[in-house]
């Protein structure tokens, strides 16, 4: 209970400066798999479900800022070159981002994500516990 108080106190204290607005990152490597990241059981939003490396803009911050950052929090990774391929205004604004340039080695923040996996971008209706969007930016961006 005391670490659960802990890790809450901290996200809240971190996430003041937070807005509606969301950046996600897809990281490709080079056989077309994709970072995914188990969201917690506890989560607000799809708990217990794959997602992007990515979060919540703070205020005055970019899209691109925030992914750059955001991925860095929760992964380690460095990444570079980031495309545009899509928003989705459903809930908030997110902007979706693709990049293959990306350097370090993952080192997954667990109080955000419970676990990482490379997703391959071909078998992604093998996944039934997915951010739909993610699903279909998948079909439409990467496996064509």
């Amino acid at each position: 209970m005391k670490q659960l108080l802990e890790n809450w106190s901290r996200f809240v204290l971190e996430n003041q400066e937070d807005i509606e607005r969301v950046s996600k990152v897809f990281i490709l490597d080079g056989d077309n798999n994709f970072l995914a990241l188990l969201r917690p059981k506890e989560s607000r939003f799809m708990p217990h479900h794959w997602d992007l490396p990515g979060g919540h803009l703070k205020k005055g911050e970019s899209h691109d800022a925030a992914a750059v950052r955001e991925v860095k929090e929760e992964t380690n990774l460095d990444v570079y070159d980031l495309q545009k391929i899509g928003e989705d205004n459903t809930r908030h604004p997110v902007v979706y981002y693709i990049t293959r340039n990306y350097s370090g080695d993952i080192m997954l923040d667990k109080t955000e994500n419970e676990q990482f996996k490379w997703l391959n971008a071909g078998e992604i209706d093998n996944y039934n516990k997915i951010v739909p969007k993610i699903r279909d930016l998948v079909k439409q961006e990467i496996v064509g």
